[in-house]
């Protein structure tokens, strides 16, 4: 990886500002996002032999984006390295920042109050019935994946993270081979038995255990020692090693590090009731009220765009229908690599979005943007300003600009955008999403005509370049291809 300060801005749009972590696989580093004006976190995959297109990053973000909760950190979207101190084709994850620490650095194991002890217990079973809710295990419960906020007294917010070994509840792993951090995998993780919810809740025994005790069940190193704890050590008691853990903290650790899933609670819930804190009561993902047939199309038109083709499609009426097949476009066309962007109403009525869209294509172009905005005239409709050949968003212009609204200019300056877009997406295939409240916008609503005129035209699905999938509503007017 470059070392030069010039060479710390990723895709032209992160600015990468610490490194926070490294594993055997790759890093996670602090960075600022330009588009979206807010500090995230990037997981980077680096290693070689795992970057192709089934990557583990893929398939983490798959599996982390169904999840939305206050204890558990956001996953924003999935990209691959263009420009920039990676790798060309380097998978990053895009996180949201979290200023926390791992657990056992936030809290002093073996000196923690008990009453805080159990409090951070119930804000991770509320995180974790979350994960259990949407059909998944996380695998890998361990001190540096819980993350602790600043508090004045006990422990502050907290967030899980890493769902790179989760798995769907049921399945079962191979005998021996252990999926998750030896100390705090689960007896039937190791014997390659199914799992489930009850196995994270092992996971969360051990953790309140090092916490409690201020050290493992086991303190050796040795893992053919720490497998045998695991699978018939005595009782994980931290009243031997500190006498002031409640009585009920410690029958509670040790219910949870029973051997038998079936010893330890059946959920989240009742471990919750357990330690004195009451059920969950909106902690449910949201359910997929998508049909076949929707899905269906949906994954139809994706794979034409990834051959180059241009598709529409509408949304399936009713909220529900249409808000789950919009979370399925997002997930698998990174998944696959395509550029996903949603046109939304903006703060300002009769405004959208869409110059954060142009502006985000532009920060992929490197040495081309001041000759595109040039080209495509981008600078006449949008608040778009260059510093030091990088683009810029001008917030002032952006509230006093009317040129766009112009009968006179409005075809000349969304023509132009519209050239942009279709042009873009020969470097990347693009979905772009057109909400409803979005087409108020005199600019956005001629743009995404001339994109529906365009998705009409006969074109080749063979040639892997130029592919888009216009998801908009039903009442866009086609505009003639010849105004543009």
């Amino acid at each position: 990886m470059k070392t030069t300060a010039s060479a710390a801005l990723l895709d032209h749009r992160f600015l990468l500002l610490e490194a926070l972590g490294r594993g055997g696989m790759g890093c996670v580093y602090r960075a600022f996002d330009r588009v979206d004006q807010r500090r995230v976190a990037l997981k980077v995959l680096l290693s070689r032999e795992s970057s192709g297109p089934g990557h583990p990053l893929s398939t983490e973000y798959e599996v982390w984006s169904r999840l939305r909760h206050p204890n558990i950190v956001q996953a924003y979207e999935l990209g691959r390295a263009m420009h920039g101190p990676l790798s060309p084709g380097t998978p990053y994850l895009v996180l949201e920042d979290f200023s926390g620490l791992p657990v056992q650095r936030a809290l002093l194991p073996g000196r923690i109050g008990t009453s805080h002890l159990e409090e951070l217990g119930r804000k991770i079973l509320h995180a974790l019935g979350h994960v259990h809710a949407a059909g998944l295990v996380h695998r890998d419960l361990k001190p540096a994946n819980v993350l602790v906020g600043t508090a004045r007294q006990g422990p502050g917010r907290i967030k899980l993270t890493d769902f790179g070994l989760a798995t769907n509840v049921g399945r079962a792993g191979r005998r021996g081979y252990v999926s998750g951090s030896l100390p705090f995998v689960a007896p039937e993780s190791v014997m390659g038995r199914p799992v489930d919810g009850r196995t994270d809740l092992y996971g969360l025994g051990i953790l309140l255990y090092l916490l409690a005790a201020g050290r493992m069940p086991v303190p050796s190193r040795d893992p053919s020692e720490i497998l045998r704890w695991h699978l018939e050590g005595p009782p994980a008691d931290p009243r031997k090693f500190n006498p002031l853990v409640s009585q009920r903290l410690s029958r509670f650790i040790q219910k949870l590090t029973a051997r038998s899933p079936d010893e330890r609670p059946d959920s989240c819930a009742e471990a919750l009731l357990l330690l004195g804190g009451r059920r969950p009561s909106s902690s449910r993902p949201r359910p997929d009220h998508s049909g076949a047939a929707d899905r269906a199309a949906l994954r139809l038109a994706l794979d034409a765009v990834r051959l180059g083709a241009r598709r529409r499609i509408d949304l399936p009426p009713g909220r529900p229908a249409s808000v789950s097949v919009l979370r399925e476009a997002a997930v698998l066309s990174q998944v696959h690599g395509l550029l996903f962007f949603r046109l939304r109403p903006g703060r300002r009525r009769g405004r959208s979005n869409l110059g954060r869209l142009v502006l985000r294509l532009l920060m992929m172009r490197g040495p081309e943007v001041r000759t595109l905005i040039r080209k495509h005239g981008l600078h006449r409709g949008l608040p778009l300003g260059l510093l030091g050949g990088l683009p810029v968003w001008d917030r002032l212009r952006a509230e006093t600009e009317e040129e766009s609204t112009d009968p006179s200019v409005l075809g000349a300056v969304a023509g132009g955008v519209a050239r942009f877009l279709l042009g873009s997406c020969q470097r990347q295939s693009m979905v772009l999403v057109v909400e409803k409240g979005s087409l108020t916008d005199p600019l956005a609503r001629r743009v995404t005509e001339l994109l529906v005129e365009e998705t009409r035209k006969p074109r080749a699905d063979s040639s892997g370049k130029g592919g888009l999938l216009l998801v908009a509503p039903l009442r866009v007017r086609p505009a003639p291809i010849s105004r543009w």
